[in-house]
């Protein structure tokens, strides 16, 4: 079940920068390169902890959320523009893309 990822390094959000935490208001369900998916379930919340190219990075505030790469690991949703891209993969400094971007139905806190 190995799923290709693009080793890639994180800014972590500054000090002086505002933390910003999102809330789904329904559950999401994207699909990953190996024809499986995962879900993020309604009404969780996830903090703004960086950037990478590819969007903003955000970390569960609920506990950790995983997914199965070449290994079980922590990952991060990367999003920009209203849309999940794919998830930073903690323990591998690497960025998995999705089969296709899904729209996030987000409250957007501060």
């Amino acid at each position: 079940m190995s799923i290709s990822t693009q080793k890639i390094s994180m800014v972590p959000v500054a000090p002086a920068d505002p933390v910003y935490t999102i809330q789904l208001s329904r559950a999401v369900i994207a699909a990953l390169p190996n024809d499986t998916s995962v879900t993020l379930p309604a009404a969780s919340q996830w903090r703004r902890v960086g950037a990478l190219p590819q969007g903003d990075v955000y970390r569960s505030t609920g506990g950790l959320f995983t997914i199965q790469t070449r290994r079980q690991g922590e990952a991060y949703i990367v999003a920009s523009s209203g849309k999940l891209l794919g998830f930073y993969m903690v323990g591998e400094s690497a960025y998995m893309p999705l089969v296709r971007p899904v729209a996030l139905p987000v409250e957007m806190r501060q």
